[in-house]
């Protein structure tokens, strides 16, 4: 098939630090090219993937030029928008798949008027505040299949022409197994309160364990936050490096005790623990939104209601058996699999296209 995975300018392929929704992104495309198909990539300038075509959609990665967020998220909206219309007026019948990853999936919607392709939109997040607004119209579109990253995301946004959910995956490869652990605990996240950081520091205190947090300060709020619920606790036992690169990130999974995912907002899935569980080191997270379908409670790590049921399940974390926890990211969220079931959804929709 000739397949067009359509990004943002926002970040290059693959992530050049710790990731987001770029780097499944870059596991789908390159699975799909080895597999044959001919993919094209359309995404920010310097995104490489092996075997993919690459269509650069901006002179610049556009979230690294500006420090504010509203302005960053301006001038990225204005290349993507503009790649969109060059993209429907000139290129989009020559393909046999058209999916749309951005993180802002309603922009791509416009466009689709100018085309009978179908036309996949995957979900990362769950818009459910300016869902109601804008519902009636995501209606109209009948050319369209939404694919959400969890079954979490289809109870936020009900009633759309949904896919069966497709979660992120990881190349397994990537994610070196670790029988073994150091001393640390790990918060892996953007420095901010809803990814509850401050969480992470209570945990470590009140274990008398060392904590290393890595991660952005976040552009909106993380200054605040950082100097006030961060700053203070930091000490020879609790650190924060700052963000990190992939290399980097891969072994701080690999040695730590257990991965907290402490989140105060409904997570629409998360890559953090499954690369950590791949690596064989279970997560302990808050059991909310999509925590369900990524951690395994009891097998992978623990699910948990509150910070003093996190504080007790880290004395209780040597009773998950890491190997086991890879075993259960290997047969969830390896690439091949989640590769197949991209291919599968393709087929039908072609299959429907030439009936």
């Amino acid at each position: 098939m000739k397949i067009a995975l359509f990004c943002s300018s926002r970040n290059r392929i693959p992530s050049i630090k710790t990731g987001g929704t770029e780097q499944p992104i870059y596991y789908l495309a390159k699975t799909l090219a080895e597999r044959k198909h001919d993919v094209t990539v359309f995404a920010a300038k310097g995104s490489r993937i092996p075997k993919v075509k690459v269509k650069e959609i901006s002179p610049f990665v556009t979230f690294a030029k500006q420090k504010f967020l509203n302005l960053q998220e301006r001038i990225s909206s204005f290349y993507d928008l503009s790649a969109l219309a060059d993209f429907f007026h000139n290129e989009a019948d020559k393909y046999d798949i058209i999916q749309f990853n951005s993180y802002i999936f309603y922009e791509i919607l416009p466009f689709l008027k100018l085309t009978e392709k179908p036309v996949i939109i995957r979900i990362n997040y769950p818009h459910n505040l300016i869902y109601p607004y804008i519902k009636d119209e995501l209606l109209k579109y009948k050319n369209v299949h939404y694919l959400p990253i969890s079954k979490f995301i289809k109870s936020a946004m009900p009633d759309l022409n949904y896919l069966n959910p497709i979660y992120p995956g990881i190349d397994i490869n990537d994610f070196k197994y670790s029988a073994k652990h150091k001393d640390y605990l790990l918060f892996i996240g953007r420095v901010c309160h809803n990814k509850g950081a401050h969480l992470a520091i209570e945990v470590a205190r009140k274990t008398n364990n060392k904590l290393i947090i890595a991660g952005r300060i976040d552009q909106e709020d993380g200054d605040k936050y950082y100097k006030e619920e961060v700053e203070p606790y930091l000490n020879d036992k609790i650190q924060y490096i700052g963000e990190v690169d992939f290399k980097t990130k891969v072994k701080l999974y690999r040695g730590a005790i257990t991965t907290l995912f402490p989140i105060l907002w409904d997570e629409p899935f998360g890559n953090v623990p499954i690369e950590s569980m791949a690596c064989g080191t279970p997560v302990i997270a808050f059991d909310r939104a999509a925590m369900k379908e990524s951690v395994k409670d009891k097998l992978s790590g623990f699910l948990v209601k509150n910070i003093s049921q996190m504080i007790k399940k880290v004395s209780e974390i040597e009773k998950i058996d890491r190997e086991k926890t890879r075993k259960w990211a290997i047969d969830n969220f390896s690439n091949e699999i989640i590769t197949d079931k991209y291919i599968k959804s393709y087929k039908k929709l072609n299959d429907k296209k030439t009936d």
